[in-house]
């Protein structure tokens, strides 16, 4: 994001894990014909997950449902052919 506050340009630069902390940094580019240009950039570090204080490891799993299973007579008459039959549209 950019915003141009009285003659200085601040950019705010995400910058996910590369830092810890925020920081600031001020650069000066030239302009042919008119002032420099004071840029701000504000490096801005990604926010931690919050884990909660649960010990998940100690918890119990929980139980597991299987998939529903079919007859057999179910799966041999679905309409289908065994094979392929080739053809098309």
């Amino acid at each position: 994001m950019t915003k141009l506050d009285h003659g200085e340009l601040r950019v705010e630069v995400p910058v996910g894990f590369l830092l810890s902390e925020e920081q600031e940094l001020s650069v000066s580019v030239d302009r042919p014909g008119g002032d420099p240009l004071p840029i701000r950039l504000r490096l801005i570090p990604a926010r931690p997950s919050v884990v909660p204080d649960t010990d998940y490891a100690s918890e119990r799993t929980p139980l597991s449902i299987g998939w529903p299973s079919r007859r057999g007579s179910e799966l041999q008459d679905d309409g289908y052919h065994g094979f392929d039959v080739g053809g098309g549209d």
